[in-house]
């Protein structure tokens, strides 16, 4: 990275429950994405003296107000999750790039790519996840509030990924946080999914997609590409829903990993950055995406080639029991 990094700062939002979470979240950019500007925590109603390391070293606290006091429909989040919207306020400006990550996160490889990046907003699909999927389903109690919401947002298209996000301050307009809590004091009760919602529809049909390489879905990558997990590979590891295998339960196959990079969390020296662990080239992205997608094809339509392979067989066995000659002909022979 260049010297003009102090330019962006690295931001991850914590309670006082998810302290650890967020100590393993810096030491994984600091020792393995080689991040050299500044490191900055939303810190939602934490206790001084539980923000003493954070200051102790180096990383910049951003003490936030809880911007509601219940918790938000849908699959239960807990209000916590609104203080991103303390992103998009005047202070952040004095960066040139604000880069978020959620906490839940492990970090493998070099983040530099985040920061050249020109659009105004930029972030990875949320997987799988439309547009309307990011809201409950609609029923009598909120059908009219359902035609308001979309009378202006068609519900239609892919959802983003507010858990990474790539914000050029220069493009953030002056109300953008004001905007958000109106979004939000509008059609939060219609959320599913935490503040992700409202955040896609500030940024409605004007977001940049990022490589998937920059949030990859342990769980989701096993079960959609059979792949094993120790052959994983990405540049950020996202734990998202997978409520029972979080990296810091030890159940999770990323536990050791994730105590690994909590453990030396104490060694950081944000004065003397270090080169990251790993560097993604465009050519070993575009190679390992297409080894992905062959393995999803091969997945997915594994059980129709053996559904043909047990009818032909099948088809065999009749032929060689009513004509026992074309069989032999048609037969193939080993």
């Amino acid at each position: 990275m260049n010297n003009n990094s102090k330019k962006n700062v690295l931001v991850t939002l914590a309670d006082k429950n998810f302290i650890p979470q967020a100590k393993q979240l810096f030491s994984s950019a600091y020792w393995n994405g080689g991040w050299q500007g500044d490191f900055l925590l939303l810190a939602h109603e934490i206790p001084e003296e539980d923000l003493r390391w954070f200051r102790e070293k180096g990383i910049l606290v951003f003490p936030c107000k809880a911007l509601s006091e219940k918790s938000i429909a849908g699959v239960e989040h807990p209000s916590v999750v609104l203080d991103k919207f303390y992103l998009f306020t005047p202070f952040f400006k004095k960066w040139k790039r604000v880069i978020f990550l959620d906490a839940d996160i492990i970090i493998r490889a070099s983040l530099e790519e985040l920061v050249h990046i020109e659009e105004p907003f930029s972030s990875p699909n949320a997987h799988g996840t439309s547009l309307r999927q990011e809201f409950i389903k609609r029923n009598k109690a909120n059908r009219k509030l359902f035609k308001t919401l979309e009378r202006k947002y068609p519900l239609f298209g892919r959802a983003f990924n507010s858990g990474i996000m790539a914000i050029k301050t220069g493009n953030v307009e002056a109300d953008s946080f004001e905007k958000l809590m109106n979004l939000y004091q509008r059609f939060g009760t219609l959320n599913k999914y935490g503040e992700e919602a409202t955040i896609n529809l500030l940024f409605y049909r004007k977001w940049h997609r990022i490589s998937d390489l920059f949030n990859v879905y342990p769980f989701r990558t096993h079960r959609a590409y059979r792949m094993p997990y120790e052959k994983m590979e990405g540049i950020i590891f996202h734990f998202v829903r997978e409520v029972m295998a979080k990296p810091w339960l030890p159940a999770s196959f990323f536990h050791d990993e994730w105590v690994r990079n909590l453990e030396k969390a104490d060694a950081i020296d944000i004065a003397h950055p270090r080169e990251p662990q790993d560097i993604w080239t465009i050519e070993r992205k575009r190679r390992y995406l297409r080894s992905l997608a062959l393995r999803k094809f091969i997945t997915y339509y594994r059980p129709i080639f053996y559904f043909f392979d047990w009818l032909v067989g099948k088809v065999g066995l009749c032929i060689k029991k009513l004509s026992p000659t074309l069989y032999e002909k048609v037969r193939i022979k080993n």
